[in-house]
């Protein structure tokens, strides 16, 4: 098994933990050496609470979703009760997957090997034939222990999360900063928006960068705003300094990995523009006038504007690639209203567009990181403590993953 030490050398390590001013990132071949990347797979990544989707891909009971994670087959099923629940998508008895394709509206699942059938909980029903008689009942459910092998699985805010690892950390406790952070603000009222024809607004994106390369671009690099998005550059309030080279905005810097930044709406509106959507609102019922862009470790990012609000989540697929999603979200009273659908996709559309922004830039630093011309960055103390804190989280949670 690789060790750590195999993979970063005690100078480099020491210059990760090093004071900002002195520190540098992460080396190159973090971002792009496959032994590199299948030790965080092992030691991070599976141990982490991952968002994989959404809810519409399993709108209803008895809908599933084929998805390969991690570079594991998995699927994920609505069940009957409205739960959604995440299995390994292999039968215990043949070895085949459960479902080869997505499936709608599901009452059991049908192995398409040898046509075992399994409830919408894993629990196997019938193995027909397996001793001559059609259904074979008592002999495959009480002696065979071959229900299937759950993955853990959570659903908030739309959002589908899974944990690989055998041992979950609660979700309630990976993710309390972000609950905390969001305790005024009312996200119950958030409903995925819809197009004119009644599609949900989720945009599927794939990007040629590693993981981390997309994660400390989007809500931890504030720096490259103005220089990278047309609709920033446009506004008064970008770069994020005033008159006297203060910031802004307020830094979300949680050891955990929450990371991103806080700011009045009425900045947020000079960059977006005005609509008639529904505000988003707080709990007290009031409208929301504090912005949130921000990451939440390992992989998805949380914007909430004053009239509406995105879910990013990259799922890497290798060291150097992944799929992204975007699902647009308002408030309630205004996500399905066909009169704001324009409203609804040119909001979608603002979002996409910075999105695209983004991974070309993502993809151009994942290309520069193949040139042997510089093995590491160094950081801005004024702009980059968030990046910093990511570069030290992965470290850490790399040597607590070997120390266990």
């Amino acid at each position: 098994m690789v060790k750590i030490n195999e993979l970063l050398s005690d100078e480099e390590r020491a210059a990760i933990r090093a004071p900002i001013e002195l520190a540098r990132t992460l080396p190159r071949r973090a971002f792009i050496d496959p032994a590199f990347y299948r030790f965080e797979v092992e030691r991070v990544l599976t141990r982490s609470w991952l968002a994989v989707g959404f809810r519409p891909m399993i709108a209803n009971p008895g809908d599933l979703k084929v998805m390969t994670v991690l570079g594991i087959p998995i699927f994920i099923v609505r069940g009957e009760d409205g739960i959604a629940r995440a299995f390994h998508n292999v039968c215990p008895y043949d070895g085949c997957e459960i479902s080869i394709t997505d499936q709608k509206l599901l009452d059991q699942m049908v192995t398409p090997y040898h046509g075992w059938r399994y409830s919408l909980k894993g629990k196997l029903v019938e193995a027909n034939y397996w001793d001559g008689t059609p259904k074979a009942k008592s002999i495959a459910t009480n002696t065979l222990n071959a229900d299937l092998v759950p993955i853990a699985c959570h659903e908030w805010l739309s959002t589908i999360f899974i944990q690989m690892d055998g041992d979950p950390v609660p979700f309630d406790t990976q993710y309390r900063t972000v609950f905390e952070h969001f305790r005024d603000t009312d996200l119950n009222r958030l409903g995925i928006g819809t197009d004119k024809s009644g599609a949900p607004l989720i945009h599927t994106l794939p990007i040629k960068a590693n993981w981390k390369t997309v994660y400390e671009n989007y809500s931890p690099n504030v720096y490259h705003e103005s220089f990278v998005h047309e609709m920033y550059r446009k506004s008064p309030h970008s770069p994020r300094v005033d008159a006297d080279g203060k910031k802004t905005y307020t830094e979300i810097n949680d050891p955990s990995g929450f990371l991103g930044l806080c700011y009045d709406n009425k900045i947020g509106a000079s960059f977006y523009g005005e609509s008639n959507l529904p505000n988003i609102r707080n709990r007290d019922g009031s409208p929301n006038f504090v912005n949130t862009i921000a990451n939440v470790f390992p992989n998805w990012v949380t914007t909430v504007l004053g009239d509406a609000a995105r879910i990013s989540i990259f799922l890497p697929e290798g060291p150097e690639t992944g799929t992204q999603m975007v699902a647009t979200f308002f408030d309630h009273d205004g996500a399905t209203n066909p009169d704001l659908a324009g409203y609804r996709v040119q909001s979608a559309k603002q979002g996409i567009v910075a999105r695209v922004e983004d991974n070309r830039i993502c993809e151009s630093v994942q290309r520069a990181r193949h040139s042997p011309a510089v093995e590491s960055q160094f950081y801005s103390p004024f702009w980059d403590a968030m990046h910093y804190t990511l570069s030290n989280l992965v470290l850490d949670r790399l040597e607590e993953a070997e120390s266990d």
